[in-house]
């Protein structure tokens, strides 16, 4: 069964949710993924392609938040359908799959993205996308290699050949010497007799274990370079005898005589062995997954690059909303500040709750997410009025009320009005016994 097709029995039940019912789920609940997703999905049924994708990109970012990074990928995957020339989208898709460990479909959708350069508007763009995979894909040269064929093409040689520099690493060790040599030998044949482009290219050839290529090249120059400068010359000549002597070029990364030079007449650091404490048994070694996972750093980097996606989304929505819709429709407004709330537009977000608090349906979802975006900006005071409004408009009935009171006890614990909090959170306990962690916040 499709990604689709197992939602489709949601809406073929007796009680078929409608899109009102939907969206009150997500005012409700505006971090849980499930319901956004069922909104998404829905959208997508009606036709309203834009509306859809922006609440799949939030549902995505919410997954990957909680964990749930595969699902993040499904949802994402779904996304491409719809908008298959958004290359944001395979660019998040492309850092999750790496997340995951898996670097062939990583890779499978960066060809996929490389090989219609007509998905960007210039070359700049095509650099920077690929410049970001490369981050993404730190064990693998494609990026690298995709990128040397953009500055090949505008002929920046020197620029290319750091490209391949730089990739020397990962195509040895993951066997893609193959695809990294057709890139060399294309800027091999397009240096001509340009020496200061074919000296690190010799050394390139050598890198990746092909001497046969490489030695040729270095020949040639040495043989161009040879009594011109004496000093130099036999710097040359020292660094091919270290070479045809079994000196490891890739080992040292070194890309020039120069540099090769520099490594050879560096004495061999002594090797320190340090002996394992009586008291502290061996380190076992780390496993690959701990010493290439960095769960902070990378969910950091992946919320930057979520955030400009969903931007992307919300810029989209927020035209529509202001050029069809204005403030006729509120709940479309509500929507629009609870994009604003993620996005970390604490200002934007509470004009539009403002503005959503109007409607009755919307009293006490968008104040409750007001009192939120103001606490946020630390007033405090402003959000607890807010709350206090909802008490006093008794909207909902009792349990609303029951938990807009928790709402209020915990903005007060944050101002730091701790007995306030308390007596509320005392009260609540005496009426509602278990109600959320109203016990655990006593006892603490």
């Amino acid at each position: 069964m499709g990604f689709l097709d197992s939602f489709r029995k949601i809406f073929s039940s007796q009680e078929k949710e409608d899109r009102a019912s939907l969206s009150r789920k997500v005012q409700t609940s505006p971090n849980d993924p499930h319901a956004r997703q069922k909104l998404a999905i829905f959208l997508m049924q009606q036709g309203e392609v834009v509306e859809a994708l922006d609440q799949f990109a939030r549902t995505a970012v919410l997954y990957e938040k909680d964990g749930f990074a595969s699902k993040a990928i499904a949802v994402l995957r779904q996304m491409q359908k719809h908008d298959p020339g958004n290359n944001d989208f395979h660019k998040w898709l492309i850092r999750l799959l790496a997340q995951e460990g898996l670097s062939s479909d990583a890779q499978a959708e960066l060809r996929k993205v490389a090989s219609n350069p007509a998905r960007f508007t210039s070359d700049e763009s095509r650099l920077d996308f690929l410049r970001q995979t490369a981050e993404f894909l730190k064990k693998s040269p494609l990026p690298r290699l995709y990128i040397c064929d953009i500055l090949r093409g505008q002929r920046k040689l020197k620029e290319a050949v750091n490209e391949l520099e730089k990739a020397v690493p990962q195509t040895t060790s993951t066997g893609m010497q193959a695809e990294f040599s057709e890139r060399l030998r294309a800027v091999v044949s397009k240096a001509g007799i340009d020496l200061s482009v074919l000296e690190p290219c010799g050394f390139l050839w050598l890198a990746v274990g092909m001497p046969e290529e490489g030695l040729p090249i270095l020949d040639r120059i040495a043989e161009e370079s040879d009594g011109g400068d004496p000093r130099r010359s036999a710097i040359l000549r020292e660094v091919l005898d270290a070479i045809r002597s079994g000196w490891d070029v890739a080992a040292a990364g070194a890309f020039s005589f120069t540099e090769a030079a520099r490594k050879l007449a560096e004495p061999e650091p002594p090797p320190v062995e340090t002996p394992p404490s009586r008291e502290h048994p061996e380190t076992p070694p780390s496993s690959p997954a701990e010493e290439t996972s960095s769960p902070t750093g990378t969910a950091g980097e992946g919320y930057e690059q979520e955030e400009s996606i969903v931007r992307s989304a919300l810029g989209r929505l927020q035209a529509k909303v202001d050029e069809t819709i204005g403030d006729t429709d509120l709940e479309a407004r509500y929507n629009l500040g609870i994009a604003y709330k993620e996005m970390g537009l604490l200002d934007e977000a509470v004009t539009e709750f403002r503005l959503a608090m109007t409607k009755p349906g919307l009293f006490v979802g968008a104040g409750s997410l007001l009192a939120d975006t103001l606490a946020d900006r630390a007033d405090f005071d402003g959000a607890l009025a807010v709350l206090d409004a909802i008490l006093d408009a008794s909207t909902g009935g009792e349990e609303v009320r029951r938990d807009v009171r928790y709402h209020k006890a915990v903005l007060l614990e944050s101002a730091g009005r701790r007995d306030e909090a308390r007596e509320i959170f005392r009260d609540l306990q005496e009426k509602t016994p278990g109600y959320r962690d109203v016990e655990v916040r006593l006892q603490s």
